[in-house]
């Protein structure tokens, strides 16, 4: 049952943020609990958390399912969507993707931002519905209109970019990867990097490339540790600097899983080591060590 709570927690993120918000307006479990008993949907919600959280009642997922269910019997989003979450990943019901899906449309259509990229997604890759571009076009569009949602626009992104579900327009991709890219996402980092590397809708500059780049490989992104690693040994959008090359390509061999390609990058970097001198190649070889340790992996 803890793990069932744990898991619950973890994967409804609105959870956890709506939570917060009933601490934050004040009122006692009791209020809650007389407020939903008189049939308000917004707190019959809430006393769903309550029992979810666990913290200022005792955990019951039953009781938070129960609740649940009744405000999303009235239509709130969040309740359907946190139905969808526990029908999806079987907690404390019987898995049921096709229930999961459901309640993932019936959230979508009263608002809620993860339930509109999820329903996308369905219709992105054929899940529970037959695929149809389009649509997971106009969805993925619904969820990021409240607030930057980066995977729903990295995912427009490559619709744009690839022609599905729309006109092909490669500017119109790119715009999308840069909301992506500036909101954290690695990938539409990447991305915008070589877009702007190879001046695929947008103008090519070799200098924007490399901060994407920079930015992409700092979160892990193979293809960016490498890119990189060339630029600076090149000073292609960068000033020529062997150290960071030396870094960034061992980096990427380090993080490669696939021979042929780590044996590559490894020939590489081998190249790049006679450039430095033996402290420089002492510095680099203990940068690389720190950022090992810091991410948890092998160097």
């Amino acid at each position: 049952m803890f793990g069932v709570r744990r898991c619950l927690i973890r994967l409804c993120g609105l959870n956890l943020g709506l939570v917060a918000v009933s601490a934050a307006s004040g009122q006692s479990v009791a209020e809650i609990q007389k407020l939903a008993a008189s049939g308000d949907p917004q707190a019959e919600f809430r006393l769903g958390l309550e029992y979810a959280a666990g913290q200022r009642v005792p955990f019951d997922i039953a009781q938070a399912l129960e609740w649940y269910r009744k405000a999303a019997a009235k239509g709130v989003g969040e309740a359907e969507y946190n139905l969808a979450v526990v029908y999806h990943n079987g907690l404390g019901v019987a898995k049921d993707e096709t229930e999961s899906l459901r309640w993932y449309f019936l959230a979508a259509e009263h608002g809620v931002p993860d339930a509109q990229f999820t329903v996308g997604r369905a219709f992105d890759t054929g899940t529970g519905v037959p695929r149809d571009k389009a649509k997971a076009v106009q969805w993925y569009r619904k969820a990021e209109e409240k607030r930057s949602y980066p995977t729903a626009e990295l995912s427009l992104g490559d619709l744009y970019a690839t022609g599905q579900g729309s006109t092909k327009d490669p500017a119109e991709a790119m715009r999308w990867y840069t909301k992506a890219a500036e909101g954290g996402n690695p990938v539409a980092q990447c991305r915008l990097a070589a877009g702007y590397l190879f001046g695929v809708g947008v103008p090519a500059d070799s200098a924007q490339a490399a901060a994407w780049f920079q930015k992409a490989a700092k979160q892990g992104i193979i293809f960016a540790q490498s890119e990189l690693g060339s630029m600076y040994e090149s000073g292609e959008g960068v000033g020529q600097d062997y150290a960071e090359a030396y870094f960034w390509t061992s980096l990427a061999a380090s993080l490669e899983t696939r021979s042929t390609k780590r044996d590559e990058l490894a020939e590489r970097r081998d190249h790049i080591g006679p450039h430095l001198t033996e402290t420089a190649l002492a510095e680099a070889r203990e940068r690389l060590r720190k950022w090992a340790a810091e991410h948890r992996l092998n160097p």
